[in-house]
């Protein structure tokens, strides 16, 4: 059999198709055959003061630097949190935010205040009092403004 038949036939067989250069899945797929969509990392724009990742039990005792909020936004792609350490008063833009936590070490009594995407008010931080950082609810967040 020719070289590039028996490509075309393994390929058939696995439920795949060569489009354009590349694999791509024909209707007749097999579920154990397609690959599981990996979710894109969290992100957020404009870039804030610093932004890390840190392990899935590790935000607990994350240093939050004084005159900052920081908000932690659950990276499923990585089981792990990313952390963005924002310190400059500008609305910033998230994407691929879910489930997060937020410390809120701004000074001066600064609130952390989180929109939806048509600009209403979902939720306001005020400055912590507790070691502890605060659960929130990220997927109706559209942007967050920590000033």
């Amino acid at each position: 059999m020719h070289k590039g038949r028996m490509i075309g036939l393994t390929l058939a067989t696995l439920g795949l198709a060569l489009v354009g250069g590349s694999l791509q899945a024909t209707a007749a797929e097999s579920p154990a055959v397609v690959a599981k969509t990996v979710a894109a990392a969290p992100g957020m724009s404009p870039a804030p003061e610093r932004a890390t990742y840190i392990g899935r039990y590790d935000f607990y005792d994350y240093n939050c630097p004084s005159g900052r909020a920081c908000l932690a936004v659950w990276n499923e792609a990585g089981s792990n949190w990313r952390v963005f350490d924002m310190y400059a008063c500008t609305t910033y833009h998230l994407s691929n935010a879910y489930t997060g936590a937020i410390k809120n070490k701004q000074t001066g009594g600064a609130l952390v205040t989180m929109y939806g995407a048509s600009g209403n008010f979902l939720y306001a931080f005020g400055v912590d009092t507790e070691p502890e950082p605060r659960s929130v609810n990220l997927e109706p967040v559209y942007t967050v403004r920590p000033c």
